[in-house]
């Protein structure tokens, strides 16, 4: 068998990968703080004595994925417990799993008083612990250092993060593991107050994506198709029935 039906197979098989990536961004494209997914291609040598391939074979697979940081448009609100996250960094937020880190600034006060994340996870402070707001406060404010503050009085700073982008990992959609660093000199993570940030995926962008994942697919389907024909073709004309 042709060894090129394995280099289309394995070009369809990253392409369906990477379709399902692409896929995924669309759909987030209106969620708060969202940060697309980039796929990684490399490049894979067939093993020597493979019976599926020769040893100079090149495949191509995924290897992986990374988040883009790109920063989405920041929207200016007239809701006090909106923020939005000044270049690197991120809030810290309590989860069943432990802690998982976020850009996701359209903050909620649930019933017990905590201040949480859409998703209901409990924004942390520089402790570790739940933020809870005075039910009786009559006002909230989050100052840029992330300090909060119920009718002018402070009730805690919530934990701003900056993340080594090589062992950063997502959680889920707007949620993310991660090993905090050290902020350099002079520059700490800062909140941009009354405001949040968008995805930073273009629905116009993604779409054009999809339509390019989709095309690169059906043509590398159409070559499978076309190795499998000649090997079938080949196969008749040995067995001197072509």
């Amino acid at each position: 068998m042709s060894s090129g039906i394995y280099v289309a197979l394995s070009g369809a098989v990253a392409n369906s990968q990477a379709l399902d990536v692409v896929a995924n961004n669309v759909a987030n494209a209106n969620t708060t703080g969202y940060k697309a997914e980039r796929v990684n291609f490399a490049e894979a040598l067939a093993g020597k004595g493979g019976a599926a391939a020769r040893a100079d074979s090149h495949f191509v697979k995924v290897a992986g994925t990374t988040s883009d940081p790109t920063p989405g448009i920041i929207n200016t609100t007239d809701n006090p417990l909106d923020v939005a996250i000044e270049g690197e960094g991120y809030l810290a937020v309590g989860t069943a799993a432990g802690t998982r880190y976020t850009r996701a600034g359209q903050l909620r006060i649930n019933n017990e008083g905590a201040l949480t994340s859409a998703d209901g996870n409990s924004v942390l402070d520089t402790n570790g612990k739940p933020i809870l707001t005075p039910k009786s406060a009559a006002s909230i404010e989050i100052a840029s250092d992330g300090t909060v503050r119920a009718d002018g009085k402070s009730i805690g700073q919530m934990k701003l993060s900056r993340l080594d982008p090589k062992k950063l990992q997502r959680a889920g959609a707007n949620l993310f593991t991660g090993v905090e660093v050290p902020n350099p000199a002079g520059k700490p993570v800062t909140l941009i107050p009354n405001a949040y940030e968008s995805a930073n995926v273009s629905a116009v962008r993604g779409m054009v994506d999809l339509v390019r994942v989709s095309r690169t697919y059906d043509a590398l389907h159409r070559m499978l198709e076309t190795y499998k024909d000649l090997d079938d073709r080949a196969a008749r004309s040995i067995g001197g029935t072509g």
